[in-house]
Order: C-alpha cells, then structure tokens, then sequence
C-alpha cells in the first residue's frame, strides 16, 4: 500500500513490509543468478591493444555488479535486496570454482609459467561491490537526514 509522501507530493515507496521485502529478495537472487553466470564465464577476457593488454572481462564483471546493485537500489529503495547479492554471491560461485580444464576461480589458476588471479579477482568484485553500494546509500541517507534535522 503507498501512502503519500507530503500532502502535494507523490506517494511513498512500500519499503517494509512482508510482501515488498519477499520481492526485495526475489528481485536479487534473479539477478544475483544472472551476475554469476556471466562475470564466471566472461572473467578471463582480455583483449591486446597496441601491446597492452586490458582485462576487459574484469572490467565488464565490475560494470555488471555495479549496475545490478544500482537497480536494485532503485527499484527497491532498500538496502536488502544489495546485502542479499552479496551474501549469495559467493554460495553461488561455489560449483565453479574447482580446478577445470583450464585452472580453477578460487584457486589462481596456471597457465605455463604465468599465475592467473582474475578467478581471485571476480570473487572480490561480486561480493565486496554490493556492500560497498550498500555503505555508500547509507551513508548518504545519514548525511540527509543531518541536513533535515532542525
């Protein structure tokens, strides 16, 4: 149910209650799901440009996680479903992280002589991301509510 805001304004987010917060959670095990499938597979991409090499599936992990948090905060208004991401993120990795074919996520894998700490690097960006969202909103909604308070 949506209460108005202020008499003139519009109406306020149902953020508390059992139904919005089921929704909450189901909204972030979707797209905690999603975020997991695609920063474990795409992780190890890189691309060379003029002898440089950019680890473009790193950045794409960031970006992704990034933007699934900033949604979720939006829609929701609520810092659950950010904490849900990053409490399931890992528990969620879990199956892939063995040792495969090509090395492991949890464990650097090598390849040759070469060490590979992105799978180490994924892991940090899928879960240290959603709480540092989460700390930022709230750090922000403190600094307003400074600013509001007579």
């Amino acid at each position: 149910m949506t209460t108005p805001a202020r008499p003139d304004g519009p109406p306020a987010i149902d953020r508390t209650s059992l139904g919005a917060r089921v929704v909450q959670v189901a909204m972030a095990v979707v797209l905690t799901i999603i975020s997991v499938l695609l920063m474990v597979t795409t992780h190890r991409v890189s691309v060379d440009v003029a002898g440089l090499t950019l680890p473009v599936g790193l950045l794409f992990a960031a970006v992704l996680q990034v933007v699934i948090c900033v949604f979720l905060w939006a829609a929701s208004g609520a810092r659950l479903p950010l904490l849900v991401v990053g409490m399931l993120w890992g528990l969620l990795a879990t199956p892939f992280l063995g040792r495969g074919a090509g090395g492991g996520v949890l464990f650097p894998a090598q390849i040759g002589d070469q060490v590979q700490y992105s799978g180490l690097v994924v892991q940090a960006l899928g879960i240290l991301i959603p709480f540092i969202v989460a700390a930022v909103v709230s750090i922000g909604a403190r600094r307003r509510a400074r600013r509001t308070r007579p």
